[in-house]
Order: C-alpha cells, then sequence, then structure tokens
C-alpha cells in the first residue's frame, strides 16, 4: 500500500545508503514495469494451481467507485472453496469496470473471469452480492446465465430492513433531531471545549459525539448510544448555558424513541461481524441467526409499546421476505451438513433429509457421468474397431432389438446405482443425525475432516455447500484495502497497477 516512488523520496535514500552502503537502490521504473508485474504473474499460476485443486466454488462480487480523484468504476471478484477440508478465499480480480453497470454487462465480466481462472460454471454453487437490482438480474432471474444460487449479503439485507424501520414517521424525526445536534456541535469549538469541560465536572467519560453514515444503520445505532448512554446530562448542560441553541436538543418524545429504537438495535449489532468470516463457514449460521433474530430479537411481546411493534414488524417482514424459496433450501441443507447444527433450525426436516438425498443422487450420477466421459474417451482414442463387410452387418431388427435391450439394461443399472445411493445416504444420514452435536465455537470442517471416510456421501454435499459466505464482504474488504492503494496521492495510478497491488496484497502469504 506504500506508493512506488517511495524508493527515489531522499529520505529512503538516505536511510538506504546509511544502513547498507554498497546497495544500488532499483529505480522506480524497475519496480513498476519490471518487478510489479514479474510478482504479479508469478503469483497468479500459483494461486490459478491452488484453485484448481476445488472441486466446487462460492463467490462474491462488488461495483466500487474510487474516490481517490480519478473517481474510476471498478468491479471485484472473491472465490472461495475447500481443500483437505480447509476453507481458502482468494481475491482474483480488481477490474476496471467502465461500461455501463447493466445485467448483461456484469454477466459478461463474471463470464470472463470464469475463463480467465479456468472456473467451469457448472462448478460454481453460489453467487453473493448486494441487493442491488442489477445484481439481482445479473444472477438470480436469467438462470441460463449462471445455474447457481444467488444470495442476497445478509448484513446488506440486515440494513435495508432496519433503514426501512427507521424511516417510520416518528423514528425519523427523533434520529434526524439527534443528528442535528451531532452536527450543532461538530461544527463549533466553543460547544465541543465546554462538551469536555462539563464532562469532566460530571465525571462522564471524555468522549465527542458521533457521526452517522445514513447509510450504514451501525452508525446510526453508534450516533444514539453515544448520546443516549454518556453524553445526555453532558450535552444538556452545555446547551443549557448557550440559549440560542436550545432547540438542537432533541425534546423529551424524541428521546423516548431513540431509546425504544436502541433496545432493538442492540441485539442486532454482532450478528453481520460475525457471518463476515472469510476463514469460518458462515452460511450453514445464517439459518439460527435468522430464526433467532426473527422469532426470538422480533417477536412481539404483551409490554411492547407501539411503536416497538411497528418496528418490529416492519423488520421482520422485510427479512422473510428477502430469501427465496430456493436460496432457503440451500440454507437449510447446509446448516443440515453442519456438525453444529444439523436439522435443528430446518423448518422441514424431513424435506431437508429428502433434500438431500436427492442432491446426494444428483452429484454421484454427475460423477458416474463424468468418469464415464473420461472412460468413453480414453476408450476411443485407444482402440478402432475393424471395419465390417456386408456379410457381418446385422439386420436392421436384429440391430434395434440390441440397442433397446442395452438402453434397458442401462436404464436398469442406473436405478439400482441410485437406488443404491439413495438407501446408503439414508443410512449415513441416521449414523450423522445419532453423532452428538458439536459445540458452536468448533470448526465444522475439523469435524468433517475426521468423519468424511465414515460419510462419504454427506461429506461430498458438506465439501460443495460449506464454502459459500453469507455475506459479500469479502469483495467490499477488497474495496476497502483498494482504498488505500489507490489514494489521493496515488490518483494517477492506473487500473491495472490498482488490479496488481491490489491481487498481491490479499494473496501473497506471510
Amino acid at each position: 500500500m506504500i506508493p512506488i516512488y517511495t524508493v527515489a523520496k531522499p529520505g529512503f535514500l538516505k536511510l538506504m545508503k546509511t544502513t547498507v552502503p554498497l546497495y544500488k537502490v532499483p529505480s522506480q521504473k524497475f519496480f513498476s514495469k519490471t518487478e510489479l508485474p514479474k510478482m504479479y504473474n508469478s503469483l497468479k499460476e500459483n494461486v490459478g494451481k491452488r484453485i484448481a485443486q476445488g472441486k466446487w466454488y462460492a463467490a462474491t462480487t462488488d461495483l466500487w467507485t474510487s474516490s481517490g480523484g480519478s473517481g474510476h468504476p471498478y468491479i471485484s471478484f472473491t472465490i472461495h472453496y475447500l481443500t483437505d477440508w480447509k476453507l481458502q478465499s482468494n481475491c482474483l480480480e480488481t477490474q476496471f469496470f467502465p461500461e455501463d453497470h447493466t445485467a448483461a454487462n456484469i454477466s459478461e465480466f463474471f463470464d470472463n473471469m470464469l475463463q480467465e481462472w479456468g472456473i467451469k460454471k457448472e462448478s460454481l454453487v453460489s453467487i453473493t452480492t448486494d441487493n442491488a437490482s442489477n445484481m439481482k438480474r445479473a444472477f438470480e432471474t436469467d438462470t441460463t446465465t449462471f445455474p447457481g444460487q444467488w444470495f442476497g449479503c445478509f448484513g446488506h439485507n440486515l440494513n435495508l430492513a432496519i433503514s426501512k424501520a427507521l424511516k417510520i414517521q416518528r423514528v425519523d424525526t427523533a434520529v434526524r433531531s439527534c443528528r442535528h445536534l451531532v452536527q450543532g456541535f461538530s461544527r463549533s469549538w466553543k460547544r465541543r471545549r465546554e462538551l469536555r469541560n462539563k464532562q469532566e465536572a460530571l465525571n462522564v467519560p471524555q468522549r465527542s459525539l458521533i457521526h452517522d453514515v445514513v447509510t450504514r444503520w451501525g452508525s446510526t445505532q453508534k450516533m444514539l448510544q453515544r448520546f443516549i448512554e454518556q453524553q445526555q446530562q453532558a450535552v444538556c448542560a452545555v446547551l443549557a448555558t448557550e440559549r440560542g441553541a436550545w432547540h438542537l436538543m432533541p425534546k423529551d418524545a424524541d428521546i423516548a424513541v431513540i431509546e425504544q429504537v436502541l433496545q432493538i438495535l442492540q441485539p442486532l449489532g454482532d450478528f453481520t461481524d460475525a457471518l463476515a468470516s472469510e476463514s469460518r463457514v458462515s452460511l450453514s449460521a445464517l439459518r439460527p441467526v435468522l430464526g433467532h433474530i426473527i422469532s426470538d430479537v422480533l417477536e412481539v411481546k404483551n409490554e411492547d409499546s407501539a411503536l416497538t411493534i411497528d418496528l418490529k414488524r416492519v423488520m421482520k417482514s422485510d427479512l422473510e421476505s428477502r430469501y427465496s424459496v430456493d436460496a432457503k433450501k440451500v440454507m437449510d441443507l447446509t446448516s443440515f451438513v453442519d456438525p453444529r447444527f444439523k436439522g435443528s433450525f430446518a423448518d422441514d426436516l424431513d424435506a431437508t433429509v429428502n433434500c438431500c438425498i436427492e442432491e446426494s443422487s444428483k452429484l454421484a450420477e454427475m460423477t458416474t457421468l463424468s468418469e464415464g466421459a473420461a472412460h468413453s474417451e480414453q476408450s476411443s482414442t485407444t482402440h478402432t474397431p475393424p471395419p465390417t463387410s456386408e456379410k457381418q452387418q446385422q439386420s436392421l431388427a436384429t440391430l434395434l432389438n440390441k440397442i433397446t435391450s442395452t438402453r434397458q439394461q442401462r436404464a436398469n443399472e442406473q436405478d439400482v446405482e441410485g437406488s443404491s445411493i439413495k438407501s446408503k445416504t439414508e443410512a449415513e444420514i441416521k449414523v450423522y443425525l445419532s453423532l452428538p452435536l458439536i459445540k458452536s465455537e468448533a470448526d465444522p470442517l475439523q469435524w468433517w475432516s475426521l468423519h468424511a471416510e465414515e460419510l462419504p456421501h454427506l461429506a461430498t454435499l458438506a465439501e460443495k455447500f460449506l464454502c459459500i459466505p453469507a455475506t459479500s464482504v469479502p469483495s467490499e474488504r477488497v474495496f476497502s484495502a483498494s482504498g488505500h492503494i489507490l489514494s489521493p496521492q496515488r490518483s494517477k495510478l492506473k487500473p491495472e497497477k490498482v488490479n496488481m497491488l491490489t491481487f498481491l496484497h490479499f494473496n501473497l502469504e506471510e
């Protein structure tokens, strides 16, 4: 993240001359034109080899506009997969994206990335993005373009649900009054100085009021929390001495509304961070978390006020509508193959078990077809039958009879094989459910590394679905890093260099 021109700065050159007098520092051009592309190409080859070891993949993508002066639009692409029962994540691209951000252009970029990295679309289980309409059209609506399952980012879904609740008129008025108060202090050095003095006099921790970002509910919660819990007495004391600023103080009714809002928002604060990990399984925990939020946190209680009931109902209704039937089915299946939960949080355990059996049979069939295709290709290249004479040719009736019997035999074999896979999977599920749940802080992948041979069909399902991220945070982290790389001091950095530097930052191992 340090500018390449650092190597040409007088202070750096003086440091190097003092510490290593005989060493000649290469030029900025050498690093930019030679060493950086060399490192990038070498690492890209190694990452490609690591990715090829995976069997199933999940992806995230997001769009971002740089703020370093250039204002260039970028699109990210991260991939997630399992190797030896360890979750792997790689940032593959941070590409300049000057085209219109339409669903068609996003799909084209996505296809190009898969082709660039040699990832078959059939091996991609899912993609997680925000809820922007162009992303939904690119990955959810058109199943011919993307056959996997689209997931809306849980963090974004939660943010949308809470933002919708905060737009209730009474709540919006209260939040605006608090925001207006914070702005009044941020614009006046005298008020901030008096606030520190009052905090010291009242023996209150000396902390500043917090500005919120309207599009981030977590920052709004922190703004309200700081005002209510720590600064209310001190703030009132400051404003009481300044008659012209009395209008800044929220009304008692607004403060009561803020307190009710905080009671609901406080339990929700940790969920997004808990599901944003790239090193731990996350989608399997989404079903339990959603169930807890909807059934416990947002459950209407007898003692709830009318406003609290309205807040809970708006948030609950919005969250429940964010995941499609197919998405919920994948979530149930993923939660089922996580030994921390199994079937504890499925709406219909029998339906989830049947889904596991069906998916297991489908994967076995895909494996059989793949092996058969490979065997057929090998046979065709190693053995060519000799030409037959007219006398050796069979009559049409005999030939048709042979074709029919062969097809029937093959169908019978598939039925037997399918029945065998089904019975084996059912037996594995019985064994799996008989085993005790592991602790919630335990690693489910480590558990599967010890039980994969005992439960091979279920292990295949776990390998496919446990790599799916519940949020698009991996792509957002890419843009956070890119924002530091593409700083105002490096606004002329070319997009291809931004991609190289971001790729190196995320993929170079310590």
